[in-house]
């Protein structure tokens, strides 16, 4: 019965995003979505609907070819898409009945909600509500700015680009990204707040609600969780290694020249930028390769659970990190911030990082197949290619420029890869007790195996 329930849940969540990115594929056919009236083939408005609806970023066509109606078709992938994972995954698994199961219950609170009751509508109406008020905060900001810039469409560009960060996805209305507000403070900085917030994840969001209300009130206070715990420290720790990282590799490279003002405020961009939101300051070809492989491992790291960012997650990465590193006085349990962490959860999230790097490596080598010619033809190298896959498994979007150029069966890998990113990891993380009843009542005979 709980396997049933589990693959049920699985095909729910998988036929949402198949769905609509058929849809949008097709969608994106209409003439009157591009300035030209000619539809892109129908492989680039495929890998544009699962790009925005997997809140990546990548585009194998400049987003100069896009109407005002373009733009709006994919603002509402991107926003499908972001809440996909949460709101919608919480309306299929109790479509059948007002009240969750107790099965759909405890899949919501391990990876979405820390408090779960009995009402989703209830739980979807408080993740929206959150998502609409921070939207409607940045794009007021970003409206403002973009104003002062010159801007003509500055309240429309400040909502797509307000719902675009919060959602991590990484689209902008503009062909160099943000290259063109780098001299600008308070439009990168409202950005990367956005997707600072956006991938802290909506339980780390109402646990910090809570905390201040019960501060502000004067009454017992709320506490913040061991997941808030971890996912703070984890941010603060990641964004402050790839500011430092990238200011010493690119002070005499990339940002030679620049004041040491901007030269922080490009390294701190980048340094969230590759948490999966996918923007850019400046272009990702002209960095050391100190600074590629960072921004790798950052990607591939991602956000937070329960929240729009991809990747493994932070709290994923964490556990990972605390068995690798495991004291021989542990023995059941892991102990953290006064707290203990059973080993079933950090054996999960282990299992959920070899998973997705072997997921990656064969995906890797079926680029090496596929773009053979470009390689030998100097368009692209192993290395640009290993670095667009880890940004759309990380469903980031950040690219050496090199997207367009992919062959057909390329762009079908990574069309794949950003399907994985987004909903594979999800179905890695949920996994149900096995029920095969000779396993519960029988041990095999126990052996060794020499390691190391």
């Amino acid at each position: 019965m709980q396997r049933h329930l589990f693959n049920s849940g699985n095909v729910k969540l998988f036929a949402y995003f198949i769905s609509l990115s058929i849809f949008g594929s097709f969608f994106f056919q209409l003439p009157f979505l591009y300035k030209s009236g000619n539809p892109v083939p129908y492989v680039d408005g495929l890998f544009t609907a699962v790009s925005a609806l997997c809140v990546t970023g990548l585009s194998t066509v400049d987003m100069s070819v896009y109407t005002p109606a373009g733009f709006m078709a994919i603002l509402v992938l991107i926003e499908a898409g972001g809440l996909g994972l949460v709101s919608f995954f919480l309306l299929y698994i109790s479509f059948s009945s007002k009240k969750m199961s107790l099965v759909s219950r405890k899949i919501v609170r391990d990876f979405f909600i820390d408090d779960v009751d009995f009402n989703p509508t209830r739980i979807i109406l408080r993740i929206v509500g959150y998502t609409l008020l921070i939207q409607l905060v940045g794009s007021f900001l970003l409206s403002f700015e973009l104003k002062k810039t010159g801007e003509v469409h500055n309240w429309f560009y400040g909502i797509f680009l307000s719902v675009s960060a919060f959602c991590n996805a990484g689209f902008s209305p503009y062909s160099d990204s943000l290259q063109s507000f780098s001299e600008t403070i308070a439009i990168p900085v409202t950005i990367a707040i956005l997707i600072i917030v956006g991938g802290l994840g909506f339980t780390v969001l109402q646990n910090v609600v809570q905390w201040i209300g019960s501060r502000l009130r004067g009454r017992k206070r709320t506490h913040l969780t061991l997941h808030s715990k971890i996912v703070f420290f984890m941010t603060a720790v990641l964004i402050s290694l790839g500011l430092l990282v990238f200011f010493v590799a690119e002070s005499n490279n990339a940002f030679k020249g620049e004041s040491v003002g901007k030269r922080v405020l490009l390294s701190f961009f980048q340094s969230v930028t590759t948490r999966t939101a996918g923007f850019e300051t400046h272009p990702q070809a002209g960095y050391t390769p100190l600074t590629k492989i960072l921004s790798c491992v950052f990607m591939f790291i991602g956000g937070s659970p329960g929240s729009i960012a991809g990747g493994v997650k932070t709290t994923t990465f964490f556990l990972a990190l605390c068995f690798a590193f495991r004291s021989p006085s542990d023995r059941m349990y892991f102990s953290m911030f006064r707290r203990d962490i059973s080993y079933d959860v950090i054996k999960k999230a282990v299992g959920i990082v070899i998973k997705s790097m072997c997921f990656i490596l064969l995906m890797f080598c079926l680029l090496m197949i596929s773009e053979k010619a470009n390689m030998l033809s100097g368009v692209m190298s192993e290395n640009s290619i290993f670095f667009e896959l880890i940004s759309a498994f990380g469903t980031v979007g950040l690219s050496e420029g090199i997207t367009a150029s992919f062959t057909l069966w390329g762009k079908i890998v990574l069309i794949l890869t950003m399907f994985a990113g987004r909903t594979g990891i999800v179905a890695m993380a949920i996994t149900l007790h096995n029920t095969n009843y000779l396993n519960k009542v029988a041990d095999y005979p126990l052996e060794t195996v020499l390691v190391g």
